[in-house]
Order: C-alpha cells, then sequence, then structure tokens
C-alpha cells in the first residue's frame, strides 16, 4: 500500500484485534491465531512497543489506511478485521492485492450493510475478497473466496441478498475440518489430534 495513502492521526485507540486474532510466525515473534499476544498489557498497548517487532511495525489493518473507512470501521466497532491481503487468488485473480475481511462477530454479519457494501463495490471493481471466520482459540479462521461465493448476489445489486448470503458463507466455514496450531521450537505448527 502507498505510505501516501497512511492516515496518521488514525490510531488504535481500545482496539486491540489484531493483537488476538492474527496468528504470527516470524523470528521475532510466534503467536497462535486467536490466542491475545503475550506483550499486549492489560492496560492496552504493547508492552514491547519500544522494540516492536518488525511484522508489528509493517502491519496495518485496512482501516488505518483507507480514508474512505470512517471511524466506525474500527474492528472491535464493526466486527470486522479488514486488512490487504495477497493470496494465492484463483485465476483471473492472480497475483492481485486484495483483502481479507475476518470476521469477529457471527451474529452481526447478516445485518452488517457496510461490510456488504464495500464488498459490492470491490467485486464489482475486480478486486479480490476473501472472507475467513474462525473463533476458536489456536485455531486458524478458515477461508473463502467471496468473488465467486458472491457472484450472482453482488451482480442484483441487493445488499440484502449479499448479506443472505455472506450469512451463508460463514455458516460454511464454521462447519469446515479447522486447523488448530500450537507453538514447538519456536514455530507454529499443526498440533496433531
Amino acid at each position: 500500500m502507498n505510505e501516501a495513502y497512511d492516515i496518521t492521526e488514525r490510531e488504535c485507540d481500545e482496539c486491540t484485534v489484531c493483537c488476538h486474532t492474527l496468528s504470527i510466525d516470524t523470528p521475532e515473534l510466534v503467536k497462535t491465531p486467536n490466542k491475545t499476544c503475550v506483550n499486549l498489557k492489560d492496560t492496552g498497548g504493547c508492552a514491547i512497543y519500544e522494540t516492536w517487532p518488525t511484522i508489528c511495525q509493517k502491519w496495518f489493518c485496512a482501516w488505518r489506511k483507507m480514508p474512505n473507512l470512517d471511524d466506525s470501521w474500527r474492528p472491535d466497532k464493526i466486527g470486522v478485521l479488514l486488512e490487504f491481503a495477497r493470496e494465492n487468488f484463483p485465476a483471473p485473480f492472480t497475483d492481485r492485492v486484495g483483502f481479507r475481511l475476518t470476521i469477529l462477530n457471527k451474529e452481526k454479519i447478516g445485518k452488517n450493510r457496510k461490510v456488504a457494501k464495500f464488498i459490492i463495490e470491490q467485486i464489482n471493481n475486480g478486486v479480490p475478497c476473501l472472507l475467513s471466520f474462525g473463533l476458536d482459540e489456536n485455531t486458524e479462521p478458515v477461508p473463502a473466496f467471496l468473488n465467486f461465493a458472491l457472484q450472482k448476489a453482488v451482480k442484483s445489486n441487493n445488499i440484502n441478498a449479499v448479506l443472505r448470503e455472506l450469512v451463508k458463507v460463514v455458516e460454511v466455514c464454521d462447519k469446515r475440518p479447522k486447523l488448530t496450531l500450537k507453538i514447538e521450537d519456536g514455530q507454529l505448527v499443526a498440533a496433531s489430534e
């Protein structure tokens, strides 16, 4: 993302979603998904902020980078962690930068018109969008590629149809087998069942 789009005055404030939701596997820091980082202070903020790992210094949620997303898009408020993604998207989206929307509240997604409008706009513009859902501790959220899953609903330009389909996608993700991770020898590895 171009640094010209940084919104320097936009701060995380009480939001600590990324410190809990994301998995990290770097030489500097290893953290399983959906488990609070050991460096997050009880009062908020990072206990090692002065020596922050590179991964934390360079990572920003899309809300911090995109001026068209107002303060209601802060992840803890909207219930979605929106981040830039360069996944192994299928053709014709290969090698494009898109978005990952990690759903933080399964019950609210069916009513979240802002998120539905955002998804409609991105898909109509050919931007790859990936939804992920899974809230279990140490378990990687399950992804679903939205451009194909929501194609018919987006084409109808009906927000309610998109919301209904989003609920279905979250349900499918919730029922899929999950990858549970653990830290072993300073790295993330799949936990054996």
